[in-house]
């Protein structure tokens, strides 16, 4: 990402995005045109956009934003960095997303099943029973810090999916696809 400029506590429309701004308490009407951003920072902004089906981002950071009930279907997300995202009952499925971290976000009940992930992570996220069933993970995938009660795994192939430092008490898998999954000694006496 070359220098952002910043653009400080205006209403525009979600089709107004430009690469290379750093869009900071700013609110964004809904798009009337497929969404394709890239290079932008969003910073405690709000959007009245609550469908994000199809949509592309790429080397997008955003901060502090809330999407309850959000629809991010088939949407492709590479090289972005979402931290304290509001996105409980969210619906990211068949989503797919490359060398992308979500970083202290609420994602309870949301749903990321059919996604497809490359190097991916969700550090020290809520994810209380969300579903990641049936996903497809290349290289790995990374809860370290996140709370994964009633989680949902079941048909997805665990391999390079690290769960060693996530908490959790139950949650659902399917076992004879669990080979290649980080757990702790302590996570392993539990799933037995």
């Amino acid at each position: 990402m070359s220098e952002q400029t910043e653009v400080v506590e205006q209403t525009l429309s979600l089709d107004d995005v430009e690469p290379d701004q750093k869009y900071v308490r700013c609110h964004f009407t809904v798009s009337n045109e497929p969404i394709r951003i890239v290079d932008v920072t969003f910073d405690h902004c709000t959007f009245d956009q609550t469908n994000f089906d199809n949509a592309d981002f790429s080397s997008v950071t955003w901060t502090h934003s809330q999407f309850l009930n959000a629809t991010w279907r088939q949407s492709s997300w590479f090289h972005c960095k979402l931290k304290s995202l509001q996105l409980a009952g969210s619906d990211f499925s068949e989503a797919v997303m490359k060398d992308t971290t979500f970083d202290a976000c609420k994602l309870t009940y949301a749903n990321f099943s059919e996604m497809r992930v490359e190097s991916g992570q969700f550090l020290n996220c809520d994810l209380l029973e969300s579903a990641f069933q049936a996903i497809r993970v290349k290289k790995t995938l990374s809860f370290a810090g996140s709370r994964l009660t009633g989680a949902d795994f079941v048909e997805t192939r665990l391999k390079g999916v690290d769960w060693h430092e996530a908490d959790f008490e139950t949650l659902s898998m399917s076992a004879q696809l669990a080979s290649g999954l980080i757990v702790s000694q302590y996570q392993a006496a539990q799933l037995i």
